[in-house]
């Protein structure tokens, strides 16, 4: 088996073997999930302080999910048989939803101010926040049952303890 020859479906993204979108996608995972927290304290504390954090982790968590899908998106156009499964194609759909979700988010609350964070700024972060807990599912699905970016393990490659 070659350096680049992983078990089960080999990525595109890697660097010295190791795949990339499961090391970028925590990114925008957190800051989702900070943009949600950051509104439900909004809305407890009427503080105009949290809608200005929301809109910045809003901002991070679009521009990291832009990253993490490239490297993501990458594995999916480099390898035919990750194309052909299901748990691909709704880990991919449901997180472009997100993420267009999230830009329109993000452009009312530019637009609207802390007004549009009670009831869609809350709406659209909670909405997220239940995709990305199904895509993440996915993922998981994808490495853990599919084996899409694991490595070999020693008795593949000929090694023993």
């Amino acid at each position: 088996m070659s350096d680049g020859e992983l078990a089960g479906l080999a990525t595109t993204a890697r660097i010295k073997g190791h795949p990339l979108h499961p090391l970028l996608v925590p990114l925008p995972i957190g800051f989702f999930v900070a943009t949600l927290l950051c509104d439900l304290a909004f809305w407890w504390t009427a503080e105009p302080l949290w809608t200005t954090a929301g809109f910045w982790a809003l901002f991070v968590a679009i521009v990291t999910a832009a990253i993490a899908a490239v490297a993501g998106l990458m594995d999916f156009v480099g390898n035919r048989r990750i194309r052909g499964l299901r748990d691909a194609w709704r880990h991919m759909l449901g997180n472009v939803v997100a993420v267009v979700v999230a830009i329109a988010s993000l452009l009312l609350r530019w637009s609207d101010g802390p007004p549009a964070v009670i009831p869609w700024g809350l709406g659209a972060s909670t909405f997220i926040f239940v995709l990305i807990l199904y895509t993440g599912w996915k993922g998981g699905e994808l490495s853990y049952r599919h084996r899409v970016g694991m490595l070999p393990d020693e008795t593949q490659l000929g090694h023993r303890r």
